[in-house]
């Protein structure tokens, strides 16, 4: 009996072991598994939706306003917020079905860098812009064979326009880093088709599910569908972070991981339950997996952790039994024989009862009484144990239904985040970009982000919300226009065409007016219409913009306006005096022996003469006199309503302003001034006849030493002269072509020292006269409206040396810059006439760079605008001749397809002794580089001046010290190389 007794106690506890505590240690586990499994889906959810989100409002702004190719400054402005908004994004990349390219990066400094592409234009030639944390740029090339078309994220949006593609997991092609790509479509006007794609790196994603921890020594990962690592688990204790992160994208079973290569082993074949066993290095393991979808390509979230991490607390549970067991068969081991009827059925009951909490039925029995203590007990200890049992149950079950809430919670979250306007919300509120909502019908903000409260300096987005455009604005616009109708021609604009960009003045509460460019989009909210606003504050860009064009206008040396103003204010009198028939006088001032003090002192000390001689010769004149340097010791000096002796009375007041010394530090000089008058109308009616008859005037004057002499017309001798001259070059374009031939002068790459091209330059053998130099045969070619004759024989003869070089076997591989005059864009076919010359020769425009003067395009500005446009579609290469001596608007040049500026001679000839030269020439190259041209420097004649253009980021050379202009055979046999098999055959200069 006692035997019996104690089997059944051991039954009790076997049932109670196999049928209670294992289900619940294996529902512990399935819970803990799904809860690791949520969280790291989560966290990719946490990575894909908002890059999928970014990518689609990025279409909006890539239609709206795309980046002009080959630029960063405007693709910046819009994707750096978005790489910092989205720290897991490594890159984004835009492609277009043109081959132009923009890539932006955020280095680990803080600093930028991008690659800019343009296989159409550049080739492989690629251009690298590093932005320092400090504000520095430096900008690089290099010949790298890349292609965004051919990449795998342009190839999967353009095959599936309008939805967000994946690519499969790659190396990137600038870090090498492994990643996946995010990348969709957007069609713009012009016909081409923008692909944006955001770089994601894996190792973010590993740093993620290396901390997910199910169990206490459990792993978490995401596996492909080919079972390579998405995401790595935790690393081995002996392996170094580093070290791990190496071993993404490797197949599972690689990592030296034995659990996790029997956990996709398992995947491979799954169980018929949620939870699969299996053991590895002896250690009994429990895994599940959970699909995720990336697009179209599905994952694998896999969770493990030894079996032994949910196993219960054994020894609080069976001490209790145990202790209860011992007493209870003490107790038997005396009365079994006679208690043996007495027991039975309480332990029947009690056996039964074991097998319901098997079951996990913990509904409390009634135990029959036996009248004996033993059996009193054993039942009081299994309430105990049912108890117990009862509660960890009750805590397993809520734990669980708290997991399954946060899992319902999450799947919620998704949804959300995917569907609702929230998320865009946040974002919207979030970013660095000010942005504000404005209603059409009231033209009032309705809702903004922070960020557009800060850049108007209000305290929050309530100060903005309510207001006007105006009521954040100065009364009035740039150009006079009232803000607020200013406004509403602005949000009707965009509501007609679409998106809209436009200059807008601001102005914060404390009277600050700062200089901003507006992004405005209609959009429909519902079945409301809004518009989107965006500002970018361009204050600094807008003041150096401010300061570069007056660097253009005022002479930096004595603060006196420059020639070009002067020519300007010159015409306007001229007009207003024609009409009112009155006099005007011009006087064309030169000092006396002023080089004598800059040769034998110095720059320095000249420069400090020029300032105290314009400060005298200011002070002599009347406020309605217009005093200008033109250049070196020249000036002018513009009378309205001045006569003869008008005229003559100023020019005695100038000379004697020099009547006295002009003391400079340590040296006193005595200088004199000579003086040329012309007067309008009958010295010439125009402002370059003026200025010429005074200049002839002012050298007669300096001759005979007479201080000033007015213009007389037997000063101008010579001009039957001009007459023959004329003639005889029309007979030569006619019927005696060869007196005329072309000279080249090679042009250089500054930094490589290879040859880029050649200019052509016209000379002209007279059958009497012998060489005539263009500065003397030119001047009268333009007075007699011969430049367009000869353009077209330029052309023509250019386009016959070229084939003629070629059928020599020395090809000319560059670009061949040819001069075009005023007179030719006056005719409104020029592009056409041209372009028909070349074809008929069998060349192609790209083989040459046409070179129009600052001065030439800003006589008619829109219609050098027009001339440039229709040059450049046919594909000539367009160039600014003798850049910084015109008057140029900055806000016009932005609208030239110019690619190159030449930087006259005139500034690179003093430039290595003169500061203020070297400025200019600084600003011009500076300004080429913010503009997006190259720039060249013509007449470089020393060592000297080709290392300071160099320092200064000059790209081109042109002059004597590298090559002087030659005959075309002269010019072949020493810079075209006869052609080798591989077709090039340009000969390169050193230094």
């Amino acid at each position: 009996m006692g035997t019996l007794v104690a089997g059944a106690v051991a039954l009790v506890g076997i049932v109670f072991f196999e049928f209670g505590m294992e289900p619940l240690a294996r529902r512990a586990a399935e819970s803990q598994l799904a809860e690791a499994a949520a969280r790291v889906t989560a966290d990719l959810d946490g990575v894909f939706l908002p890059t999928e989100h970014i990518l689609g409002m990025s279409r909006q702004w890539i239609a709206g306003a795309p980046p002009p190719p080959g630029a960063a400054d405007a693709f910046n402005a819009v994707f750096m917020p978005v790489l910092e908004a989205l720290p897991e994004a490594s890159s984004i990349n835009v492609g277009t079905s043109a081959g132009e390219g923009w890539m932006l990066m955020q280095h680990a400094d803080g600093g930028w860098g991008n690659r800019l592409t343009d296989v159409g234009r550049w080739g492989r030639r690629q251009v690298f812009v590093e932005r320092a944390p400090d504000g520095a740029v430096r900008r690089r090339h290099e010949d790298v064979d890349y292609d965004p078309r051919l990449r795998a994220w342009y190839a999967a949006a353009a095959a599936r326009p309008g939805r967000v593609q994946w690519t499969p997991p790659y190396a990137f092609f600038t870090t090498g880093d492994p990643g996946i790509t995010a990348s969709v479509s957007v069609p713009s006007a012009d016909g081409r088709l923008f692909v944006i794609g955001i770089d994601l790196m894996l190792r973010d994603l590993s740093l993620k599910t290396m901390q997910a921890r199910p169990g206490r020594h459990g792993l978490a990962a995401v596996l492909t569908a080919d079972r390579r690592v998405l995401a790595l688990p935790a690393p081995p204790p002996e392996v170094s972070r580093e070290d791990w992160l190496g071993k993404l994208m490797r197949p599972a079973g690689e990592l030296g991981l034995a659990p996790l290569a029997a956990a996709q082993q398992a995947l491979a074949t799954p169980p018929a339950t949620e939870i699969a066993a299996f053991t590895a290095d002896g250690t009994a393991w429990l895994s599940s997996a959970h699909p995720y979808l990336l697009g179209d390509q599905p994952l694998w979230v896999v969770t493990l952790a030894p079996a032994a991490d949910f196993a219960p607390d054994w020894p609080a549970i069976l001490t209790p039994l145990a202790a209860a067991s011992a007493a209870l068969l003490l107790l038997v081991a005396g009365f079994a024989r006679r208690q043996a009827r007495r027991i039975a059925h309480p332990l029947e009951t009690l056996t039964a009862a074991s097998d319901r909490i098997g079951l996990l039925d913990f509904a409390r029995t009634a135990v029959p009484g036996a009248g004996i203590a033993e059996i009193d007990r054993l039942a009081a200890a299994q309430e105990r144990m049912r108890r117990l049992l009862l509660r960890h149950q009750q805590k397993i079950s809520s734990q669980q239904a708290r997991l399954r809430s946060q899992i319902r919670a999450l799947s919620a979250a998704r949804r959300k985040v995917r569907e609702s306007e929230a998320y865009n919300k946040a974002f919207y509120a979030d970013s660095r970009i000010p942005l504000l909502i404005l209603d059409p019908e009231t033209g009032r903000c309705i809702d903004c982000n922070p960020a557009a409260a800060r850049i108007n300096g209000l305290p929050d987005r309530d100060a903005v919300i309510g207001k006007s455009p105006a009521e954040l604005s100065p009364p009035r616009q740039y150009d006079g226009t009232p803000s607020d109708i200013a406004a509403a021609e602005a949000i009707k604009a965009a509501l007609e065409r679409g998106a809209t960009i436009r200059a807008w003045r601001h102005q914060r509460p404390d009277g600050t007016e700062w200089d901003g460019e507006i992004h405005l989009m209609p959009f429909h909210d519902g079945r409301r219409l809004l518009v989107q606003c965006s500002i970018q504050d361009v204050t600094q860009r807008t003041e150096s913009l401010r300061a570069l064009q007056r660097l253009a206008l005022y002479d930096t040396l004595t603060g006196l306006i420059n020639r070009a103003p002067f020519i300007e204010r010159l015409s306007e009198t001229l007009a207003a005096a024609r009409e009112a028939g009155k006099s005007v006088a011009i006087l064309y001032l030169d000092l006396d022996r002023f080089k004598e003090i800059n040769d034998a002192q110095g720059h320095t000390v000249g420069d400090e003469v020029l300032r105290e001689v314009a400060r005298r010769f200011a002070g002599a004149l009347d406020a309605e006199h217009v005093l200008a340097r033109l250049g070196g010791d020249e000036f002018a000096i513009l009378a309205a309503d001045a006569d003869a002796a008008g005229a003559a009375l100023i020019a005695e007041r100038i000379i004697s302003t020099l009547a006295w010394r002009i003391e400079v530090g340590q040296h006193a000089f005595t200088l004199g001034v000579s003086a040329g008058i012309a007067l309008f109308p009958g010295d010439g009616e125009d402002p370059d006849t003026l200025l010429r008859h005074a200049d002839i005037a002012m050298y007669r004057a300096k001759s005979s030493r007479r201080g000033h002499m007015r213009y007389a017309p037997e000063m101008s001798s010579g001009l039957a002269e001009s007459i023959t001259l004329a003639r005889d070059l029309q007979e030569a374009l006619r019927e005696r072509p060869g007196e005329l031939s072309l000279h080249y002068q090679p042009q250089f790459d500054l930094r490589g020292g290879r040859l880029l091209g050649a200019e052509a330059l016209m000379r002209w053998t007279h059958p009497t006269l012998g060489p005539v130099p263009p500065a003397v045969f030119i001047p009268v070619a333009e007075s007699r409206g011969m430049m367009a004759a000869i353009g077209r024989w330029v052309f023509a003869e250019g386009c016959r040396q070229i084939q003629a070089w070629r059928r020599d076997g020395r090809p000319f591989t560059g670009r061949l810059a040819i001069n075009i005059a005023t007179q030719q864009i006056e005719d409104a076919r020029f592009p056409e006439r041209i372009n028909e010359i070349i074809c008929a020769a069998g060349l192609e425009p790209r083989l040459f760079e046409l070179e129009l003067t600052e001065s030439g395009m800003m006589k008619n500005v829109e219609q050098s605008i027009d001339l440039f446009t229709r040059l450049n579609a046919f594909g000539f290469s367009l160039s600014i001749d003798d850049f910084g001596t015109g008057y140029s608007s900055l806000s016009y040049l932005k609208r030239l397809p110019a690619r190159k500026m030449k930087i006259d001679k005139s500034f690179v000839r003093d430039m290595v002794d003169d500061v203020n030269d070297h400025t200019i020439v600084a600003t011009i190259i500076a300004m080429g580089r913010t503009l997006g041209m190259r720039t060249i420097a013509e007449g470089v004649e020393t060592q000297a001046q080709a290392d300071a253009l160099l320092a200064l980021g000059c790209d081109e050379v042109q002059g004597y010290y590298f090559g002087y202009p030659e005959p075309a055979a002269s010019f072949a046999e020493k810079w075209l190389c006869p052609s080798p098999p591989d077709g090039r055959g340009a000969r390169g200069v050193s230094g």
